[in-house]
């Protein structure tokens, strides 16, 4: 014991002298939940990853590494999240492994709506309150809630970032009672005050965003239906809206996926008709409004397999396969890769869920680790 207790205090004391700048390089290079576990090692090590020039450090360090996938269940009043790496290798005796992060609780049995992370932050819906969340510290905040009794009350929150200015911002839509009454807030610590913001083009949101070099996407209609009619592009630094419409022929629907394509927007759905094939379409031109779209046909020993099981379109990787996923979790558990330049379909197993059978998953293919405190 004591030869133990000599080593730690030379440890300790070697540490010290470790110039500050350097334990912060190497602290910003390890997962969010080893840096749980070294909060607890000593008062120094707290000292260091509590500061928030680190808090930016290991964000920036976060979002240069490969994306995470993010799983995310509600059992009971509880919503559970877990991440894993995406695999190097595709093949199908692949598996993943999952790191658990901090259980958020609800006041409800019932599935929260969940948008797309951003930045590590997400925004989610339960009734008529906004909430944003962050996996990795447990925080979960109540952001809006609106005091209108009607039954007529729709409701979607986005959240974007602006890259200039650096600052997270939740965009609100509401349609009361055919009257908009949109919002948007901007997050800082501590501070949580709506401004209401105007839109000459009333609309009904359909998808999750997607926030490109600091403009929020997501698709939209006149009204409830399922089709599209408009792409909304709003400036997150200038809080400006903006649209690309869809022609009416074009039947992009309510269960289209949009993606980052090498830097364009892009968007995939299954096709209405029987057999299912994939529409990938790609924006060549926002002022012209001009789309390429591409159908591709599911090899034939996996097309009965996409036609009985209901797929969603998870997005696409930076090597360019669609990753589809069932709406619930089965034991076993796969998702599927599909490679649209070779047709190829690939399967990877995710182990450890068994918990969470018949239960339903959301799962983002974008995740980013973020220590950041609201």
């Amino acid at each position: 014991m004591e030869n133990l207790g000599q080593r730690f205090l030379e440890a300790q004391e070697t540490i010290e002298v470790i110039p500050i700048d350097l334990l912060m390089d190497f602290f910003s290079r390890v997962p969010a939940t080893t840096i749980a576990r070294c909060l607890c090692v000593s008062k120094l090590w707290e000292s260091i990853l509590v500061r928030p020039d680190f808090t930016e450090l290991f964000m920036t360090m976060s979002c240069a590494r490969p994306r995470l996938f993010l799983f995310t269940f509600q059992l009971e009043k509880n919503i559970f999240f877990f991440s894993s790496p995406q695999p190097q290798k595709l093949d199908d005796n692949s598996s993943l492994v999952l790191t658990r992060y901090h259980v958020h609780h609800t006041h409800n049995i019932f599935p929260s709506k969940i948008g797309s992370p951003l930045g590590g932050f997400f925004c989610r819906l339960y009734e008529k309150t906004v909430f944003i969340c962050n996996p990795v510290t447990g925080e979960s905040i109540s952001l809006l809630k609106t005091e209108s009794k009607s039954l007529d009350v729709f409701m979607k929150p986005f959240l974007g970032y602006d890259p200039i200015d650096k600052q997270f911002k939740v965009l609100c839509i509401s349609i009361i009672d055919a009257s908009d009454e949109h919002k948007i807030l901007t997050l800082e610590n501590g501070k949580h005050l709506w401004r209401d913001i105007e839109c000459i083009e009333p609309h009904y949101p359909k998808s999750s965003g997607i926030c490109l070099d600091g403009v929020l996407y997501y698709t939209a209609g006149v009204d409830r239906k399922f089709m599209v009619t408009m792409i909304v592009c709003f400036d997150i630094r200038f809080e400006k809206f903006s649209f690309i419409k869809i022609d009416k022929d074009s039947l992009m629907n309510s269960s289209c996926t949009l993606i980052d394509y090498k830097g364009k927007l892009g968007a995939l759905q299954f096709t209405l008709s029987y057999p299912k094939r994939l529409e990938f379409w790609l924006l060549e031109d926002a002022e012209k409004c001009t789309w390429s779209t591409n159908i591709y046909t599911f090899p034939s020993f996996t097309q009965n397999f996409v036609n009985r099981t209901g797929l969603a379109i998870v997005g696409m990787t930076d090597s360019g396969e669609v990753v589809l996923s069932p709406h619930v979790i089965t034991d076993p558990f796969y998702i599927y890769y599909y490679d649209l330049k070779s047709n190829g379909f690939t399967r990877v197993q995710i182990k450890g869920l068994e918990l969470f059978k018949t239960k339903r998953v959301n799962i983002s293919l974008d995740y980013s680790e973020n220590l950041k405190f609201m």
